[in-house]
C-alpha cells in the first residue's frame, strides 16, 4: 500500500526564501556593458546547503508479505555543496554539483510508526547543462538540466538488520542567479530538485524486508563563487 508522507514547510519555504532573494538581489542590479561571463572561464561555488525530502514508501514486505499501511519518514538535514562551471560562451556552462553527504534517519509512519528503520549519508553527483540570462547588470539568473547519480553511503540498521539502500539514477533542473559583487566573486542562491526511487532492504526478526521508496529532494543552496 502507498503511503504519502508530505513535509509541508520545506519544499515551499525554500521557494519562498529563493523567490524573496531574487527580487531583492533584483533591485541592486547595477547596469553593465558586457556579460559577466565569456568562453573559458572557470567558475568554482561554495555554499550552505539545505535538503527538504518529501518520501512516499511505494511498497513494503516482510517474509514475503505486503504490510499494509505502512509509510516511512526521511528527515531534512544541512551541509555544505560545491560546483564547478565550465563556460563554452558567455550564456552557457557544463556544471559538476556535489558536497558533503548529507544524514538522513528514517522512521516508520502509519502501521510501522515508532519503528526506526535505520540511518545513512547520502548526496547527489550531478551534472548539468546551464543557461545564463544576459541581463546587463550585476543580477544574472540561469536554469539548469542534467542528471544525477544518487549515492547512499554508510547504511547503519536500527530495527532493520542488514538496512541497504541502492544507488539510483535520477533527473536533476536548477533555478537560480549570482549577484556580481566585483570583478571575479559573485552571491549565489539555487534549488536543485532530483527526484529518485530506491530500492531497501533488510531482515526484521530473521525475515527479509523488500521495498521501494519514492524521494522527491529539493537543495536550496547560498554561497558565493569565484571566476578563475
Amino acid at each position: 500500500m502507498k503511503q504519502s508522507n508530505v513535509k509541508s514547510k520545506g519544499p515551499f519555504a525554500s521557494k519562498f526564501v529563493l523567490i524573496t532573494m531574487l527580487g531583492c538581489f533584483s533591485s541592486f542590479g547595477v547596469a553593465k556593458a558586457e556579460p559577466p561571463y565569456s568562453k573559458g572561464d572557470w567558475l568554482f561555488g561554495l555554499n550552505a546547503a539545505k535538503v527538504f525530502t518529501n518520501e512516499t514508501l511505494d511498497s513494503i514486505s516482510a517474509g514475503g508479505a505486503p504490510i499494509p499501511g505502512a509509510g516511512v519518514n526521511i528527515t531534512d538535514d544541512t551541509t555544505l555543496s560545491f560546483d564547478v562551471s565550465y563556460f563554452l560562451n558567455s550564456s552557457v556552462a557544463l556544471n559538476f554539483f556535489g558536497g558533503l553527504p548529507a544524514s538522513a534517519n528514517l522512521a516508520g509512519s502509519g502501521s510501522l510508526t515508532g519503528l526506526p528503520v535505520g540511518e545513512t549519508e547520502y548526496g547527489p553527483a550531478v551534472l548539468s547543462l546551464q543557461y545564463h540570462l544576459s541581463t546587463n547588470s550585476s543580477v544574472s539568473p540561469y536554469v539548469g538540466a542534467g542528471i544525477a547519480r544518487i549515492l547512499f553511503l554508510e547504511e547503519q540498521g536500527d530495527a532493520l538488520a542488514d538496512f541497504d539502500l541502492k544507488d539510483a539514477w535520477a533527473p536533476a533542473v536548477q533555478v537560480g542567479m549570482r549577484y556580481q559583487m566585483s570583478d571575479n566573486w559573485f552571491a549565489n542562491a539555487d534549488i536543485r530538485y532530483t527526484p529518485f526511487e530506491t530500492d531497501i532492504s533488510g531482515t526484521l526478526g530473521g525475515a527479509p524486508v523488500r521495498g521501494k521508496i519514492s524521494v522527491d529532494p529539493i537543495i536550496l543552496n547560498i554561497g558565493i563563487a569565484s571566476r578563475f
